[in-house]
């Protein structure tokens, strides 16, 4: 496996941003890789939710509130940023680094009115699209998901995946418990595959045979909408 850095952006506020950086840092360090969090969000509750299991894994787990450009040299397999929620400095530097940068989506149009001016910013650092793919989260049968999908199909915004609010996530996160507490296969089952298709997507960047159609889909139907909240 590639190295690899994700970050995570949106420049709304309570989308998923850091639920996503926090279970995608903790996938990976259960799958014994190192991990480097870096914290970008002055709220800090990536920190704090990563930090009530540092004792748990130890030495595998960097916390860090900075970035640094030597971090592209860390020995970490795996850094995750999350991002704070505006087009700032720190939120540039952490697209300019990334090899994807994830943007979680609710279906509203704050989540997804000013999507066009950070794909214009990525490009400045020579960002492909595929590169900020969008994750949609709960996204379900009412007219506001329909009215976001069109939009999103419209303007041809590439979309990882598909996930389901689940009423345990946050609670296990907020209570420091691994964020799959409690969940069955299938629940997990969508940000496992998102884990799965980033790395692909990195290993694909690496071969320089990026293809958007071989790295990003936008599967339903293993979507889990039951305990949606």
């Amino acid at each position: 496996m590639s190295k690899i850095a994700v970050a995570v952006f949106n420049r709304k506020g309570g989308v998923g941003k850091t639920t996503i950086a926090v279970i995608l840092a903790q996938i990976a360090l259960i799958r014994r890789n190192k991990v480097l969090a870096i914290d970008l969000d002055p709220s800090r509750n990536f920190s704090d939710a990563l930090g009530f299991l540092k004792n748990y894994f130890n030495e595998s787990l960097r916390i860090k509130d900075t970035l640094e450009d030597d971090d592209a040299g860390a020995s970490e397999e795996w850094i995750v940023i999350d991002c704070p929620p505006s087009l700032s400095d720190a939120s540039k530097n952490a697209i300019d680094f990334a090899d994807i940068v994830v943007v979680p989506v609710r279906p509203d149009f704050f989540s997804l009115s000013n999507l066009g001016v950070m794909y214009q910013t990525a490009e400045k650092f020579g960002k492909e699209k595929a590169q900020l793919p969008l994750v949609k989260v709960g996204y379900d049968n009412s007219v506001m998901t329909k009215i976001a999908n069109q939009l999103i199909s419209e303007r041809d915004y590439p979309v990882a995946e598909d996930l389901p609010l689940h009423k345990h996530i946050p609670y296990n996160i907020t209570s420091g418990r691994i964020w799959s507490t409690g969940l069955m296969a299938r629940s997990r089952q969508p940000f496992e595959r998102l884990y799965e298709k980033i790395i692909k997507a990195v290993d694909k960047l690496n071969e320089g045979v990026f293809d958007i159609n071989e790295v990003w889909t936008d599967r339903k139907e293993d979507e889990t909408n039951d305990e949606n909240v």
